[in-house]
């Protein structure tokens, strides 16, 4: 049941009758793991935190360079050279006291544990990584919600292949191949802000529907690609792979 202190902090959630106290209630008991603590992971972790997500844990080894500071908005001119998951998780607490957070300052490997999680936020900026929580979701029958973005462009989906077989899980979409890979972090090809806070602003609000408003549709089967330039939003309806190694099995 919520107190009465959550009831004024998420009144304007639960106010929303598809939402009410019930889906609160849920928001509050899901545990979260965010890998990336950078242009998405940062307002995927604000706004998770500010949601009411109950538990949340932080997954990045990085320092806050200046560099970072026009897309990752948790971060101030005086956090530059502090670690980002552990910067994160404090500014995730200073606006939600009332909720779980913990920073890992790592970079995420396959020898983690996430077995205790409800979702996971791909929130990297590296195929590995990807792969990884790909196979690791699907094991665990876990929902993965993942975004990437790049110069003006970004893309975001929802991953549920080991909860329901009829989905297609991240490889299948995007199968491992010996060629080079183009060029996916914003270090090397350039990022503008307001489209990490875009494709991130999506991957809660899927959370939140994942969570508190299940009768919703779920985006899960489809890739949302976005064009800042264009102000399009393309949505692609994906086929799962029979040959695929991950969700085939």
């Amino acid at each position: 049941m919520l107190s009465e202190n959550d009831l004024h902090r998420y009144s304007r959630q639960v106010i929303i009758k598809e939402f009410d106290e019930e889906g609160q209630e849920r928001l509050l008991k899901t545990k979260c793991l965010i890998v990336g603590a950078g242009g998405l992971g940062c307002p995927v972790a604000l706004y998770a935190a500010a949601a009411g997500f109950g538990h949340i844990e932080i997954y990045d080894q990085d320092f806050i360079e200046i560099s970072n500071l026009n897309r990752q908005i948790a971060y101030y001119n005086n956090d530059i050279g502090r670690n980002k998951a552990e910067n994160l998780a404090e500014k995730c607490v200073n606006i939600n006291p009332n909720i779980y957070v913990k920073s890992h300052k790592k970079n995420f490997n396959k020898s983690i544990n996430i077995n205790s999680f409800d979702i996971v936020f791909d929130c990297s900026d590296n195929a590995e990584t990807r792969y990884t929580l790909n196979h690791l979701c699907h094991s665990h029958k876990i929902i993965l919600i993942s975004g990437s973005a790049i110069q003006m462009e970004g893309q975001f989906s929802v991953w549920k292949s080991g909860i329901d077989t009829r989905l297609p899980c991240y490889e299948c979409a995007f199968p491992k191949t010996k060629e080079s890979a183009p060029v996916t972090n914003c270090r090397e090809a350039g990022i503008i802000g307001p489209i990490t806070s875009f494709i991130s602003s999506m991957q809660v609000n899927e959370a939140i529907k994942e969570v508190a408003l299940k009768k919703y549709c779920s985006a899960a089967g489809y890739l949302f690609l976005y064009d800042g330039l264009s102000q399009n939003l393309e949505k692609i309806k994906l086929i799962k792979q029979n040959n695929c190694l991950i969700c085939s099995k």
